[in-house]
């Protein structure tokens, strides 16, 4: 074989070997592209709820005590006069005709209150008055949860400016007319929860048309 055969063979096989690699590079499928890794979307996602923080809003202030001592109070008008107990040592914040707040002298609004409401006016039974205050309380109040309910009482718990409060509510029927005719509310921190439903009980109980 001359050299012409031997450069032509030379080439072919060139070809053959850049032929093969070429149509093996085709066939192979295409490398994954790599990328940045992104959050897996939960399937059902919830929606995160910060615990309340710990203490009171105002903890230098002393929790409400139980057994008190009591003093004489009055509220409405003529037609409807009412004579309760109150603590001794508590001024009266707010009066109405139909309502007065009462609070223990010094002490910040965000502690506790007492508060007592004639509502005789509504015409609704106490039944009908505890379950519409349940549905208002829920749809103004943040974590908003019933702890105790029965036939003319309330107990719960809800969130204000981060702090856990309770409430307790009271109605009364004084005079048998079918109708809710006094509303009694004692509201304050998670320290004064026990001091709180003694107090509303205790308002109940001397509770009296004079």
């Amino acid at each position: 074989m001359g050299w012409r055969g031997s450069a032509a063979a030379v080439a072919l096989l060139v070809v053959g070997i850049v032929g093969g690699y070429a149509a093996s590079y085709a066939l192979e499928p295409d490398p994954a592209t790599e990328s940045a890794p992104a959050p897996v979307m939960a399937q059902s996602p919830s929606v995160p709820v910060d615990p309340l923080p710990p203490g009171d809003a105002q903890p230098s202030v002393p929790r409400l005590e139980t057994d008190l001592p009591m003093r004489e109070g009055r509220m409405g008008s003529q037609r409807f006069r009412l004579v309760h107990p109150v603590p001794r040592g508590w001024a009266r914040i707010y009066n109405a005709p139909n309502e007065a707040k009462w609070k223990k002298a010094g002490n910040p609004d965000n502690t506790y209150l007492l508060r007592i409401e004639q509502v005789q006016s509504a015409n609704d039974s106490i039944e009908e008055t505890l379950t519409d205050r349940i549905q208002d309380l829920q749809e103004e109040e943040e974590r908003f949860r019933v702890e105790k309910r029965t036939a003319n009482t309330l107990e719960f718990t809800y969130a204000s400016d981060g702090f856990l409060r309770h409430g307790f509510l009271t109605w009364l029927d004084l005079r048998g007319t079918g109708f809710a005719e006094v509303e009694i509310a004692v509201t304050g921190r998670e320290v004064d929860a026990r001091g709180a439903r003694q107090l509303i009980a205790r308002v109940a109980a001397g509770m009296r048309q004079a």
